[in-house]
């Protein structure tokens, strides 16, 4: 046990057996369990948000969840020596999601409905007057990806990287401007009401955020981490972002698409526009506004190989996107 850290660890109601290092963080094993420990990388009034938000899923009936725990002081931030914060979090056996193992996707499926269910009820009875996010906001993107493509234009000499991209743009940009006209459409729908999916969001669900044990009986108990980017919003978000992640690592592969929205239906029914929504979220060229944000945030003096080969992947692996969104759209009409 690191000498240094002794009097972080003297600060929690915790028999600790042994520590070991994990990814950006320290595991502790304890007589009460597992955890983890590491710096926080939000706001402490954002980390109250979150403690408040996990105890009432938790009382809730959510409980495999990851937990903020309370150091002998009632702090939720503890400080070394040299007053860098630790926060501390409940953690739990077993690996990541298999993404590519049907079973187990399933599994974070029901998972993930049966947390929608419960996130609707908790903000239904505890938070109605939350600030509810807007998920498809396209016209603001859509600006970002203009201001951006400006920028680029200016560039002299181009470097290969932001040739491609000019090259690329106009292509993604009119998929984003019917994403953001679709939507608007959408939402003037008088038999489509937005509200019946909105709740506790995960923010970032996908195979890092599940975390499968198999007990002895060859059942699968899944515990559900990475609550940092949660919110109130449609949920159906959540859903959309799961399904792209899996799908994608799954070659884009039909069967899969349709084994999650199967399985979500059955614990939180989906009606055609909600397949719809679903659908106009995914014709969306993410990828393509995550790397346009990604090199406006990088220094300008040096580009990364890596954001060329990841353009270059997006443009190789359109095809296969448009096949699939093909198969989706022949799925919702069924």
């Amino acid at each position: 046990m690191s000498e240094k850290m002794s009097e972080v660890y003297d600060a929690y109601d915790i028999s600790i057996i042994r520590t070991m290092r994990g990814r950006g963080a320290t595991i502790i094993a304890a007589q009460e369990g597992l955890f983890y420990l590491q710096m926080p990388d939000i706001s402490e009034s954002r980390l109250q948000s979150e403690y408040a938000f996990k105890e009432r899923l938790f009382q809730a009936g959510f409980e495999r969840i990851d937990r903020c725990i309370k150091n002998t002081k009632d702090s939720l931030v503890t400080f070394d020596r040299y007053n860098n914060p630790y926060v501390l979090r409940k953690f739990f056996e077993g690996r990541e999601c298999n993404i590519t193992d049907v079973r187990e996707i399933c599994a974070a499926v029901k998972n993930l409905a049966r947390f929608h269910g419960i996130g609707r009820a908790v903000w239904k009875e505890t938070d109605g007057d939350v600030h509810i996010r807007t998920t498809a906001n396209f016209r603001k993107r859509n600006q970002e990806l203009k201001r951006i493509r400006a920028f680029v234009s200016k560039q002299h000499p181009k470097r290969s990287f932001e040739s491609l991209y000019l090259s690329a743009y106009d292509y993604f940009c009119e998929q984003a401007v019917a994403c953001e006209q679709a939507y608007l459409l959408q939402e003037k729908k008088s038999d489509y009401d937005f509200d019946n999916h909105l709740g506790y969001c995960h923010g970032m669900y996908n195979h890092h955020s599940v975390l499968v044990e198999q007990l002895d009986n060859g059942d699968l108990q899944l515990n559900t981490i990475g609550f940092d980017k949660f919110y109130v919003g449609n949920q159906l978000a959540d859903l959309y972002h799961f399904l792209r992640k899996t799908v994608e690592k799954n070659n884009y592969d039909e069967n899969i698409l349709k084994k999650i929205l199967m399985t979500y239906d059955i614990y939180c029914p989906l009606s055609k526009h909600d397949l719809q929504y679903i659908y106009m979220l995914y014709s969306y060229p993410e990828k393509f506004y995550k790397i346009s944000n990604q090199y406006m945030n990088a220094p300008k003096n040096w580009i990364s190989p890596k954001l060329q080969e990841k353009l270059e992947k997006i443009m190789l692996d359109e095809g296969k996107k448009l096949q699939l969104l093909e198969q989706f759209a022949q799925y919702i009409e069924t």
